[in-house]
């Protein structure tokens, strides 16, 4: 795990984005010396921005199912 300040943060944001894809490792964000924000690695199937719909079935039930 690493540690950067949120001024390191602010000057390099793409740097570390790009080294958290490639290595999968988390970073911790600190401002005055204590810890504000955990940036991780997410994977598509983990988050999706696609908006989610209700669907009824015969039986009643509803569910929420990805939108496609």
């Amino acid at each position: 795990m690493k540690f950067i300040t949120v001024s390191e943060l602010r000057l390099r944001a793409t740097e570390v984005v790009r080294e958290i894809e490639e290595t999968r490792k988390e970073v911790i964000v600190t401002k005055k010396g204590k810890p504000v924000v955990l940036m991780q690695f997410i994977t598509d199937e983990a988050f999706s921005l696609k908006p989610k719909r209700k669907e009824v079935s015969k039986n009643g039930i509803v569910s929420r199912m990805s939108k496609v």
